[in-house]
């Protein structure tokens, strides 16, 4: 094994133990057990560990953003996504959102656990595209704060909006992937990252099966290019389970999905 190949799985190995053990910790919480002394010092312990826990969740793609209605006999503002590690301490409305920390750590310790068997199945996020990841997701549902989007391409320029504000440097709609007599066009490319970005939009009549079809004939034609994508589907409501979506895309193809909700 070449030495760069040692100490990334050195990494990696790290990091599933790191992930392991933050787990073990927030079990403990969860149960609440123990002395008020002994509550205490886990909480310590546990604002020590939550930022790189969630680091570690977010560069193996792993990590879950919620929604939380009130109860519709209180009503109100429905919180749209909730970042479980920021918020670790708090509930809304009694739901806590260690289960889904639980499910985000868990998912990434699967990621990494294949990466060691396979490196070839798994691409990690780098910080560049973890910035873009995370623009998108806050700002591109407020881009729609009047209307919803009736057309694909509303989408594609709040998404190049969002790019500039960002002060990324990137080509739309130009560059080509040769795929025998056709030739496919990703909808935003980032050269310094490798990246194709590509955006969707989900309505009555265009669900997620279509939608997934297109993606894996996008990931065929792409990845002849590119070495790392990112799908953007932006959904007026037909997508039943978007984390399975976001998680199988990930799993099969090792391709970033995102899924805003209007």
């Amino acid at each position: 094994m070449a030495e760069n190949d040692k100490a990334s799985s050195l990494r990696i190995d790290k990091r599933i133990k790191f992930l392991t053990e933050f787990r073990k910790y927030v079990l403990f919480w969860y149960q609440d057990r123990g002395s008020s002394e002994e509550q205490t010092n886990l909480r310590r312990q546990l604002n020590k560990m939550l930022i790189p826990a969630r680091k570690a969740v977010i560069d193996a793609g792993a990590l879950r953003l919620m929604t939380i209605g009130p109860p519709p006999a209180v009503g109100g503002v429905v919180p749209q996504n909730i970042d479980p590690f920021e918020n670790f301490f708090q509930d809304f409305w009694g739901v806590s959102l260690i289960g889904t920390v639980l499910d985000s750590v868990d998912q990434a310790i699967g990621v990494y656990e294949q990466a060691l068997e396979d490196p070839d199945l798994v691409n990690f996020k780098s910080r560049d595209g973890l910035d873009i990841g995370t623009a998108i997701e806050r700002a591109l549902r407020p881009s729609f704060r009047r209307s919803q989007p009736t057309y694909e391409k509303e989408v594609q320029d709040a998404i190049e909006n969002i790019l500039n504000t960002l002060g990324i440097v990137f080509v739309r709609d130009k560059e080509v992937a040769p795929t025998g007599p056709r030739a496919s066009r990703p909808d935003f490319t980032v050269e310094s990252m490798d990246l194709a970005i590509e955006a969707k939009l989900t309505k009555e009549g265009h669900g997620a099966p279509a939608v997934q079809e297109e993606i894996n004939a996008d990931i065929t034609a792409y990845k002849t290019k590119w070495k790392r994508l990112m799908f953007i589907i932006y959904d007026l409501g037909v997508i039943d389970n978007p984390q399975q979506m976001i998680r199988e895309n990930q799993r099969l193809f090792g391709v970033s999905v995102l899924v805003i909700k209007h």
